[in-house]
């Protein structure tokens, strides 16, 4: 499994794994889609860019998922799945494959309001990463 909803008392917290970083980030974004809405009921069909900075992997975690938030909210979009083309230590360039919400198809079944800072720490377990990420709701 690459993530897991666990339970916290005001908001949404997600445990979300990855081999590395770069699948850390898919696998976190994916999580947080599924929160959103169910990602399998979403066609790939358009393609959007976009980048994140920060200036420690914790920040660009968070960065890359308010950016996708951010795209989500203003241009009313769902994604199905997440590429990373470039990253290095203080920025991503990524792209989300998705399409315009359709309410006939698409039940939005939580708002996120925010990706937190809460307790965010990267952890190393064996050979794989690990992080709890909180939404505020």
């Amino acid at each position: 499994m690459d993530y897991e909803i666990l339970d916290h008392t005001a908001d949404i917290c997600v445990r979300v794994y990855g081999k590395s970083f770069e699948e850390l980030l898919k696998n976190a974004a994916r999580a947080m889609m599924d929160i959103i809405t169910d990602r399998e009921k979403v066609n790939p069909s358009q393609e959007i860019e976009f980048k994140a900075q920060g200036e420690t992997q914790e920040e660009l975690l968070v960065h890359w998922l308010d950016e996708i938030l951010f795209i989500h909210k203003v241009r009313r979009m769902i994604f199905r799945d997440f590429e990373i083309q470039t990253i290095n230590k203080t920025e991503i360039h990524g792209k989300a494959f998705g399409e315009s919400v359709d309410m006939e198809r698409h039940e939005i079944t939580m708002d996120i309001k925010a990706v937190t800072h809460h307790n965010l720490k990267i952890e190393h377990l064996g050979d794989k990463l690990k992080v709890d990420i909180v939404f505020d709701i």
